[in-house]
């Protein structure tokens, strides 16, 4: 069937010596991976490779056949294109860190139009944002619930958080409980926007610390997690 949908894409990778396999979020159908043969070669193409770099928001007319096997793509352009995204290491290395996290995490071969609007509106606002720092961690806070793994928000009071079952408790000293400043930055970010900066994560050594957290949290609640490789970039830019 030939459908025409917003797409963003997720990553790609080298298929043969002049193909590539793309991996994307459509608005359409949910997850898919398509199959583009002759984008690596010299000659000049309608599809051009850099149309797929991380979370790049596209138009596509795709031939989706739903059997389960790689779709085709007969046209492609680029809409709401970004303007900063591209030329700031740091916010370059942050999308590219959030695309493996998302290419790890969404399984979904479905349609979820809110999922889709959370990564087109969270791109925008970072491509047009100065004040970042903490972007990351209010996207992978906002990207649980769309995980089916947000935690309890209940019992904020409490001064443990269990990693297990998602819920704030007391503090039992257990390997998967968690207390300190940890729980406390964690609950800085519940239900708060991008714009509202939290004043207490504002060293690079409490972002790695809340991120570590976070990572260790979708680990045990989504299965075959793994930590993403460009994480330690990240570090390395925000030291």
């Amino acid at each position: 069937m030939l459908i025409s949908t917003q797409a963003i894409s997720l990553n790609y990778v080298k298929y043969s010596e002049t193909s590539i396999i793309v991996k994307c979020l459509t608005k359409s159908d949910g997850l898919k991976s398509y199959l583009i043969k002759g984008i690596r070669t010299s000659k000049k193409k309608k599809i051009n490779i850099g149309f797929f770099q991380p979370l790049t928001q596209l138009e596509l007319d795709a031939n989706h056949r739903n059997n389960g096997n790689l779709e085709s793509i007969r046209s492609v352009k680029i809409i709401n294109p970004y303007k900063t995204i591209h030329l700031d290491i740091v916010k370059n290395s942050i999308v590219m860190f959030l695309s493996e996290v998302l290419s790890k995490s969404i399984k979904e071969e479905e349609k979820n139009f809110a999922l889709f609007n959370f990564l087109k509106d969270s791109m925008i606002w970072l491509d047009q944002s100065k004040k970042f720092s903490n972007f990351h961690i209010h996207f992978l806070i906002k990207l649980l619930s769309f995980l089916g793994i947000s935690p309890d928000q209940s019992n904020q009071d409490l001064n443990g958080f269990n990693m297990i079952d998602g819920i704030f408790c007391k503090y039992d000293g257990s390997e998967y409980c968690v207390n300190g400043e940890i729980v406390s930055n964690f609950k800085s970010f519940l239900g708060t926007e991008f714009d509202n900066s939290s004043c207490k994560v504002n060293t690079s050594k409490k972002r790695k610390e809340l991120i570590e957290f976070l990572i260790k949290y979708m680990q045990i609640h989504l299965p075959d997690f793994k930590r993403p490789n460009s994480l330690n970039i990240l570090y390395e830019l925000f030291s």
